[in-house]
């Protein structure tokens, strides 16, 4: 499989500009600490090189996407598959970090000291992107309530690996034979920071819950983070 970033003239969101470096350095991190199904990285190159253009080559996993097997699952196996998420997920955010951030920042030493600091820099290059194309996204009550709750942030002490797309459909290979997690792919939007930001959480089910061991959100604090 070949990533590439588009055209040079397609504007991208300011997330978007370091998704190659993301992945690479997620899934290089994933192999070396987990037994998480991902592709194998093959190679990457920054700069342009061969292609004229940044790209990213990795390894094939066999399988369906989520998002078309799914009206051919019973319950049973929806649920089987929705606990070895939680499962997987579960091993992501035991991943830790010494900084908040985005990941290519992280990687650089030059992330955050906190997770609020990090989190309103993320909302707020949110926040610019919308305002950069002409969104009305009523910016300025956005930066108010958050900012009336921020304090709930200063609860996460600690950095670990939020996968924000991990369990989108799209992202997850069921192998056709075993109705069975086969992989998961989509690892660049990435960030260290909260794990009840991570996918899966705000819609996760009990089977999800299963896998991943424990209901997260029981205090007002996880509460509030989760709806911010």
């Amino acid at each position: 499989m070949l990533k590439c970033p588009p055209p040079y003239n397609v504007r991208l969101l300011r997330h978007e500009k370091h998704l190659l470096e993301t992945e690479r350095r997620t899934l290089e991190t994933l192999h070396e600490y987990t037994q998480i199904p991902v592709p194998q990285l093959i190679k990457y190159d920054g700069h342009g090189g061969p292609l004229g253009t940044p790209f990213l080559m990795m390894s094939h996993i066999a399988g369906r996407k989520l998002s078309e097997f799914a009206p051919y699952l019973t319950a049973s196996e929806r649920s089987s598959i929705d606990q070895t998420l939680g499962v997987h997920v579960r091993a992501l955010t035991t991943l830790s970090a010494t900084q908040f951030g985005m990941t290519h920042r992280v990687f650089a030493k030059k992330g955050s000291n906190s997770w609020r600091e990090a989190f309103l820099a993320l909302l707020e290059a949110t926040i610019r992107d919308a305002e950069d194309m002409l969104v009305n996204a009523h910016s300025e009550s956005i930066r108010f309530w958050v900012g009336k709750h921020a304090q709930c942030l200063e609860d996460v002490i600690e950095p670990r690996l939020v996968a924000l797309n991990v369990c989108d459909p799209e992202n997850v290979l069921i192998d056709e034979r075993t109705k069975q997690v086969a992989g998961l792919v989509g690892f660049s939007n990435v960030i260290w920071g909260d794990p009840l930001m991570s996918g899966g959480m705000a819609d996760g089910n009990e089977a999800f819950f299963a896998g991943l061991g424990d209901y997260p959100v029981k205090t007002a604090s996880a509460r509030t983070r989760m709806l911010m």
